[in-house]
């Protein structure tokens, strides 16, 4: 896959407050952390309870890993940025992803996603407005996801 590093950069940038809410003092009443925790038993309220305090402690600390992975992947464009021109900067450069990372990318992109979706009040696609520049994370995160998963499938070919 490749990746310009501004790009690179950006992405380090959201993913950095990704990881503070997903990390640390979680705000479990944050409907982002909700989004990412969904209810098992909607209809029930005691068994819902029941098992996000089973599991939303280790759901959320697998997003953190899952995101000092792709952080870590992202570390080379990023360190090299502050000496580009800005022609180098937009230049796609290749990104190289472990085999065994690209389901920690996956989730990783798909939970910012759901989270930018969630600040933004996006439920369908009714509720999205392309004219709306805030949008525009939302789709270039869709749009990653879509190269990411093109990428895995050419490998496996």
């Amino acid at each position: 896959m490749s990746m310009a590093p501004i790009e690179a950069v950006q992405l380090a940038e959201i993913l950095g407050e990704f990881a503070d809410l997903v990390g640390g003092q979680r705000d479990l009443s944050d409907p982002a952390v909700a989004r990412l925790t969904p209810s098992a038993y909607p209809d029930d309220a005691d068994a819902a309870d029941e098992f996000a305090a089973a599991t939303r402690d280790e759901l959320l600390d697998r997003r953190s890993a899952d995101t000092a992975t792709v952080r870590a992947a992202l570390e080379p464009l990023r360190s090299e940025f502050a000496d580009l021109t800005e022609e180098q900067a937009f230049a796609e450069h290749d990104l190289a992803i472990e085999a065994s990372d690209v389901d920690a990318w996956l989730r990783t992109l798909t939970a910012v996603r759901l989270v930018v979706a969630t600040r933004l009040g996006i439920v369908d696609d009714e509720h999205h407005d392309p004219e709306d520049r805030r949008f525009h994370v939302y789709d270039w995160l869709g749009y990653r996801l879509e190269l990411l998963i093109e990428a895995a499938d050419e490998s496996l070919d």
